[in-house]
């Protein structure tokens, strides 16, 4: 009889647990692609409920709500991978459409998308799942889309050239970028380059090596300098060159001023910073 008697508690305790556990501090979703590159990885999350027209024991009910939540997140984040920026007009969606390999590659992923939260209210019936994909790494878009999607990228600008200096001058010794475009219509991409007033490329992601490229994508993105020089800290750099863009193209690509442009050439020149990929951007 006294087991008996402790089952309605039990059942009271185990829906207090669940509710709590839905109103404890969720993941922070990441939709915005900005707040996605600073962060490092998409996240979204999705609701849902069992079917109200069915007869179910509360545990069927529990695992056709977290069901029902899965299919919308999934749902959400293949909405929000479709949208992010390869480089310049072309959008993952665009290179899919391109290609049967990276339409394969992305539907993987997105059925791959790790659950890192997920919890059901039995009192309301209704379940939530958080779904993530990074974007760096060799399981994020960067590491399976950018050695794919590199073929597909049209030709790209001629190098930049020194122009010839009025004066000697030595350039000052400098060991990163961070690229401040705080003041600019700038979109991060999984290719961000960096060009000079005429057009010529002082910065092509497409000639990092892969494998840099994978580990760390084409920059590393924050939203303050200071963070952003601490983020080259991690990466060994200590006197970062830091340059505002004085403009876009097509949204991904970054423009700067002939003095910057140079300076950018000159001080990679000895420490070849660009070819590690140790580039910041602080977006706004």
């Amino acid at each position: 009889m006294k087991k008996i008697a402790l089952m309605p508690m039990f059942i009271m305790l185990f829906a207090v647990a669940a509710a709590a556990q839905m109103t404890a501090m969720p993941p922070q979703v990441t939709t915005d692609q900005k707040q996605a590159f600073i962060s490092g990885s998409i996240i979204v999350k999705g609701e849902g409920a069992a079917p109200a027209d069915k007869s179910m024991t509360p545990a069927q009910k529990r695992i056709m709500a977290l069901r029902a939540a899965k299919v919308v997140a999934l749902r959400e984040i293949a909405e929000v991978i479709d949208g992010v920026a390869v480089s310049g007009d072309t959008t993952v969606q665009n290179a899919a459409v391109q290609s049967d390999t990276i339409r394969a590659t992305v539907q993987g992923m997105i059925k791959g998308a790790q659950i890192v939260n997920e919890a059901y209210d039995p009192m309301s019936e209704m379940a939530v799942v958080y779904l993530s994909v990074p974007l760096r790494g060799p399981n994020g878009l960067m590491g399976q889309l950018v050695p794919q999607v590199i073929p597909l990228l049209p030709m790209q600008a001629a190098p930049f050239v020194q122009p010839p200096a009025q004066a000697p001058q030595q350039a000052q010794s400098y060991d990163g970028l961070i690229l401040d475009v705080r003041e600019q219509p700038f979109r991060p991409a999984l290719i961000n380059r960096v060009l000079s007033k005429n057009g010529e490329a002082i910065y092509d992601p497409t000639k990092v090596a892969q494998n840099i490229l994978v580990e760390r994508g084409a920059a590393e993105y924050t939203n303050d300098v200071g963070k952003a020089k601490a983020l080259l800290g991690e990466r060994g750099a200590v006197n970062p060159l830091v340059v505002k863009a004085s403009g876009i193209v097509k949204a991904t690509d970054i423009v700067v001023g002939p003095d910057e442009a140079t300076a950018i050439f000159s001080s990679n020149q000895s420490g070849n910073y660009l070819e590690s990929a140790k580039v910041v951007i602080v977006l706004k």
